[in-house]
């Protein structure tokens, strides 16, 4: 389907910027996506190019400059939300992982934690977990 693409742009005369392929941004993105573990399709993207740029994977993995949302702390921890069902063996795996627990809401499967960045995709592997990502913060409006 790629390849139509590209022969149609080429129909049409659109440029392509020595000798790369018009999308190939897009492409390599996707691929990284693609490649991704499971595990790691836990993990929301911002939290995912954060540890990309701290294992100094981020340019070879086409993580796109600049800031995400994701709040890390001066021990390398970052708040996150952690989707699942909460229990008390999750709670205490992921305390086990260096991580302080600020809440917890049952009724709406969700911790709010302090988790180490670069525990996280372990974490991620547990069965019991359906997705991790930058815990919200509260806007006070005035």
């Amino acid at each position: 389907m790629v390849a139509e693409l590209l022969i149609a742009l080429a129909a049409l005369g659109a440029p392509a910027a020595a000798g790369v392929a018009p999308f190939a941004g897009a492409q390599r993105a996707m691929s990284e996506k693609e490649a991704r573990t499971p595990a790691q399709r836990k993990l929301d993207s911002q939290l995912l190019y954060e540890i990309y740029r701290r294992r100094g994977e981020a340019e070879r993995k086409g993580v796109p400059s600049g800031a995400t949302l994701v709040k890390i702390d001066g021990r390398g921890r970052a708040l996150v939300d952690v989707r699942a069902e909460v229990g008390p063996v999750l709670l205490k795996k992921i305390r086990a992982s260096g991580a302080t627990v600020v809440s917890t809401a049952a009724e709406y499967r969700t911790i709010i934690a302090w988790i180490p960045l670069m525990k996280l995709e372990t974490l991620a592997g547990d069965a019991s977990i359906r997705a991790i990502m930058p815990a919200p913060e509260a806007v006070i409006a005035r």
